[in-house]
């Protein structure tokens, strides 16, 4: 009886210990994951993708993650053939994020139009919602660009979004900006929120942001003007930021609090 006593007293001892071990097991199944796409080597360092997913498996958050050195070694001169250096990099393949297809980290070594604005060294981060061998077929020139300025319906950009002259450009499209932002109101351009078309379609989500922010070790979010409609359904972001994590010596660009949006359509016009 006594044996009998002493065992039932361990076995009760033990069942909370395993209780609270099988809850951390399972919270620790349970919680967001983050998944590493394509990494490729960038200035001094190195620039990789990635998509973080909740405890159901949904994402989000996608983004960029730089070192530090990455802003060291940069080339200053431009390309025989454009404004800018692009790397494109792939997204993990075991988190899907639709509509987002790549990513394309594009440095401007001396900015680019307006003068006055953006005519200073930055990145341009593209979240593309298009392959790249469509991108491929973007000239920006002659004939193009008449697909280049077929423009969305009004529903699919943000309110308050304009399309100045002078924005198109190869393996993109037109660049739509927000005339509210900081740098267009005697404020010096830190970072801002681009959205792109192509053939009346939005195909991508840019944020840039100035190699002399980024050197300040930035913690910045913001939120993201959503337009009245998407045409494609998917996990469309609601702010972004632009973090500096003083451990890891590192840079993220992210898209945050991806939100699934149902897919309207756009209606098809007969010529």
């Amino acid at each position: 009886m006594i044996r009998a006593l002493a065992v039932g007293t361990l076995l009760a001892a033990m069942l909370p210990t395993a209780g609270i071990a099988a809850t951390k097991s399972a919270a620790k199944a349970a919680a967001p994951k983050t998944y590493v796409g394509e990494s490729k080597p960038v200035g001094n360092g190195t620039v990789r993708t990635w998509v973080t997913v909740d405890a159901k498996g949904a994402p989000s958050a996608v983004g960029v993650t730089f070192s530090e050195t990455t802003l060291l070694g940069l080339p200053m001169t431009l390309p025989k053939d454009d404004i800018g250096w692009e790397w494109d990099l792939a997204l993990p393949t075991e988190a899907k994020v639709a509509p987002f297809d790549h990513v394309a980290f594009y440095w401007n070594p001396k900015g680019h139009i307006p003068d006055g604005i953006y005519n200073v060294s930055h990145f341009d981060i593209h979240f593309f919602m298009v392959p790249e061998p469509t991108r491929a077929d973007i000239t920006a020139m002659d004939r193009n660009l008449v697909r280049c300025f077929k423009l969305p319906e009004p529903d699919y950009i943000p309110a308050g979004y304009i399309l100045p002259p002078q924005t198109e450009h190869r393996r993109m499209g037109v660049h739509w900006i927000d005339p509210t932002s900081h740098e267009f109101h005697g404020h010096e351009f830190t970072s801002s929120l681009l959205i792109g078309s192509y053939d009346g379609q939005v195909n991508f989500i840019e944020p840039m942001i100035t190699r002399a922010y980024l050197e300040t070790r930035p913690d910045f979010t913001a939120d993201i003007k959503q337009p009245a409609a998407y045409a494609k359904a998917g996990y469309y972001p609601t702010s972004y930021s632009v973090r500096f994590d003083p451990q890891k010596h590192e840079y993220v660009v992210s898209l945050d609090g991806l939100t699934m949006r149902e897919g309207k359509p756009q209606a098809v016009v007969v010529e």
